[in-house]
């Protein structure tokens, strides 16, 4: 059963653990497996903490801007002078529910967003089993209008766990998108892991990325789309982020990326995030 404590919800399967904030984005604030706690906090500006969701757009804008029908709109700066992240990740939940079976535990959360071009409405879904966290956000305008968005989810994973060794990323097949001023150009380059730091985007033919915390834990990603971003420039934490689209995509380069959702055909992207440690392979 979820337990309580003013904008808090605690859920539980097996030995996983998820707390999340209701007032951010129904964010999760906690992810523990096995006594081992994946997530923390580089600040206290809500961009810099737990694991949230990105929309209607993920990561920086050109001009904080977007792009409808030729014209600019505006967006509130939100951060060292960008509008970042999208509307989603620091507004509350509309509502909220737990839902418990003998395979897993769910957190369903809705969330309307407004400031928009059109008010839309997304769900969040957060199942965990024995070994995995799979997530789903879809969203879909709360009008008989069309909106383009770009979805993601972005986990604040720290580097050293307590337990092994510090965090290593194995991305293979991937592309980098060049960047001016933190925003793509439309070029592609062959991805090197070894000429980081990174705080780049990333198309991931596989649609996978594995975090290794040697002799601790294992946490692969898998997303229903091929964009990420990483970032591994914080000496403390490493983001891994799943996207349905690159940076500023509602704008330029790659604006194919972009999704085009309404109420009959929502904008989804799925995500599964599996855990290992050594002893479970050991058990099978």
């Amino acid at each position: 059963m979820p337990s309580f404590s003013d904008s808090q919800v605690n859920i539980r399967f097996g030995e996983q653990q998820l707390v999340f904030d209701t007032a951010l984005g129904g964010r999760a604030i906690s992810w523990n497996y096995k006594g081992i706690e994946l997530l923390g906090s580089s600040g206290a500006d809500p961009v810099e903490f737990g694991f949230y969701p990105m929309l209607p757009w993920a990561g920086r804008l050109a001009d904080n801007s977007v792009s409808v029908n030729g014209e600019l709109i505006q967006q509130v700066i939100t951060y060292h002078g960008w509008a970042i992240h999208g509307l989603s990740y620091e507004n509350p939940l509309t509502s909220w529910s737990v839902h418990t079976n003998d395979n897993s535990t769910t957190f369903l959360a809705v969330q309307r967003i407004s400031g928009w071009m059109e008010a839309l409405e997304a769900t969040f879904t957060w199942t965990i089993d024995e070994y995995s966290l799979n997530t789903t956000i879809e969203v879909k305008p709360m009008s008989e209008a069309s909106s383009r968005v770009v979805l993601g989810w972005h986990p604040w994973f720290r580097k050293s766990l307590g337990v092994g060794s510090p965090a290593m990323l194995r991305i293979d097949g991937a592309q980098l998108l060049t960047k001016v001023d933190s925003l793509p150009t439309g070029e592609l380059v062959d991805f090197d892991i070894t000429t980081g730091p990174f705080d780049d985007a990333l198309i991931v033919a596989n649609k996978t990325v594995v975090i290794e915390w040697p002799e601790a834990m294992q946490l692969r990603i898998t997303n229903s789309h091929d964009w990420f971003v990483i970032y591994d420039g914080n000496k403390d934490f490493i983001c891994v982020e799943p996207q349905t689209g690159a940076p500023n995509a509602l704008n330029g380069a790659f604006s194919d990326s972009a999704l085009l959702c309404s109420q009959s055909e929502p904008a989804r992207m799925t995500t599964r995030w599996e855990l290992r440690i050594p002893s479970d392979s050991l058990n099978g």
